[in-house]
């Protein structure tokens, strides 16, 4: 069975991610995304996303390792909810799995687009 397109752009991401590869990465970004960086605490558009994600690969040493291990996704019309279990990995931190939460949106041109990466999850909600 072939990768639904989204799959493909989160594994993109992923790659961009590990890379440090920040161009590529917001490629893969509406211009008014929304990040979530850590509970509480969001990105929202391009620029900000940039900041954070270069912030993020300092914090973790430039060590960060991201893979999807499952995922579901849940398609209606030009909208996409898509639930993950996302592993994070660094030098400074051990395996973590994170039940994430993303919503990508379809471009005129049939790409799609991440609006919301929330890697968290539920754990937002305090």
């Amino acid at each position: 069975m072939d990768k639904h397109p989204i799959e493909i752009q989160i594994e993109k991401a992923d790659k961009a991610i590990m890379a440090e590869d920040f161009d590529t990465l917001l490629g893969i970004y509406t211009e008014d995304a929304v990040l979530v960086v850590e509970p509480g605490r969001n990105a929202k558009g391009k620029e900000s996303i940039r900041a954070a994600f270069e912030a993020i690969a300092i914090y973790f040493k430039n060590g960060l390792q991201v893979r999807q291990n499952g995922m579901e996704i849940l398609e209606s019309g030009d909208t996409a909810l898509v639930l993950a279990n996302t592993e994070v990995t660094a030098p400074n931190m051990p395996v973590t799995e994170r039940k994430a939460t993303y919503v990508f949106n379809r471009t005129a041109n049939g790409n799609w687009l991440c609006s919301i990466d929330n890697s968290y999850g539920h754990e937002i909600i305090s």
